[in-house]
């Protein structure tokens, strides 16, 4: 009878072990676990295409953009590289020394060790205030060069006292790989007021943005001009711009972003349209650049000071254009899924060895509007056995203890 009661018990623990230990077993494919679907027309199925992502994307998948899946009407899946359309890259300004400098003519002028194999844009450091000047670049790769090459002259500025903002950054036309700059600046600036410089590499291919579906509210409190809007979450703020009336010249206004309350940024826009003392300055900043910011609300604050408010000003909300490329291998028409907060990021050769290819290289694929995938049932419940199933765990330590406490009795008995 021990030996029966020791068997049982055995059998009941492995049993009990086992049960709590159990987890659903997984799915033979993913598709069931993702919630949105769309579909991919593709025109060009002998090359390389891509799709732009939208808000719906953004919205509904995940905020890495990781489960991202297309497949084919065979259910292939088809690897994919994202990218993003950023344009301009700036390398860190970099400090230079200023050599020999002095005064030539009644200007002051000096030369830049400039450091970096290529270059397009100059920082100068002045102490000078409330002047128009022209900056006059020349080339050369020996600093004792008898012959220098022109590379433009360029407008300089500060407007402090009429609090139109600055300028001392010149943006060559073209890159250079001149070792040495010979830079002569030509009106109101003195040597000593030249305290530094700095270079660097700004590629000019511009960025490409998307407007996005935010309509801001525009109201006018006490000397700011405010805008209020909210956007769906997860949906990336990367640029404000703003829209100004053409008849609009000679402002600077300090500017404001709150996202969700918090201080997110503060800098000016303006627009200067002015001729000094013979010199034309024509100048405009009407873009505050962010960094895909995810918020719910915003509130952005123009500051006018003593000045009316600007003329038909609107802002525009916009995200980074995205882009998600692939070869259709033949296909005329792909499905996209998404919308897995555990599925994991998939790894692809194709986005290894990705690089983004010329625009006669590629095609456009159109996207049909956000759908729920038919097919979606959600992933199983994966927690333990246990954890799903408590009570039944209790009634079966229970019963346990009651067997074994029977048992015990029972073995006390003459």
């Amino acid at each position: 009878m021990t030996r029966l009661r020791q068997r049982f018990i055995s059998f009941f623990l492995c049993s009990l072990t086992a049960l709590l230990s159990a987890a659903a077993a997984p799915a033979d494919s993913e598709l069931p676990y993702l919630a949105h679907t769309r579909t991919v027309s593709i025109t060009s199925p002998d090359k390389q295409n891509y799709i732009t992502f939208d808000e719906a994307i953004f919205q509904h998948a995940r905020a890495d953009l990781g489960d991202l899946r297309f497949y084919t009407t065979q259910q292939t899946e088809v690897p994919y590289a994202i990218a993003e359309r950023r344009g301009s890259s700036v390398s860190a300004l970099s400090t230079v020394p200023i050599l020999n400098k002095g005064t030539v003519g009644g200007n002051a002028q000096f030369v830049v060790d400039v450091g970096i194999p290529e270059y397009d844009n100059l920082h100068l450091d002045l102490s000078t205030r409330n002047f128009v000047a022209q900056a006059k670049l020349e080339g050369a790769n020996d600093a004792a060069a008898k012959s220098w090459s022109d590379l433009g002259t360029f407008s300089l500025f500060d407007f402090s006292k009429e609090k139109l903002g600055s300028n001392s950054t010149v943006q060559l036309h073209t890159p250079s790989r001149f070792r040495y700059l010979r830079i002569t600046i030509i009106g109101p600036v003195s040597a000593e007021d030249v305290k530094g410089a700095s270079i660097a590499n700004l590629q000019q291919e511009k960025a490409s943005y998307i407007d996005l579906s935010a309509a801001p509210v525009a109201r006018t409190d006490g000397k700011k001009t405010v805008f209020e809007w909210d956007t769906p979450e997860g949906v990336p703020l990367d640029r404000i711009h703003f829209a100004v009336d053409a008849a609009e010249v000679n402002f600077n206004r300090p500017v404001t972003l709150y996202c969700d309350k918090r201080e997110i940024a503060t800098r000016d826009i303006s627009r200067i349209k002015l001729q000094r003392k013979g010199r034309k300055i024509d100048s405009e900043d009407l873009d505050l650049q962010l960094s895909g910011l995810h918020c719910a609300h915003y509130r952005l604050e123009i500051s006018n000071g003593d000045d009316s408010a600007l003329r038909s000003t609107s802002i525009h909300p916009q995200m980074l254009e995205r882009r998600a490329y692939f070869d259709p291998h033949g296909e005329s028409s792909l499905k996209l899924y998404y919308g897995d907060d555990k599925l994991d990021p998939p790894t692809y050769d194709y986005a290894k060895l990705f690089e983004v290819p010329e625009a006669s290289q590629v095609a456009a694929a159109a996207l049909s509007p956000d759908a729920k995938n038919p097919a979606f049932t959600g992933r199983p419940d994966e927690r333990p056995w246990s954890e799903k199933h408590p009570a039944v765990l209790w009634i079966a330590m229970i019963v346990a203890i009651g067997l074994l406490g029977a048992w015990a009795l029972k073995g006390f008995k003459p």
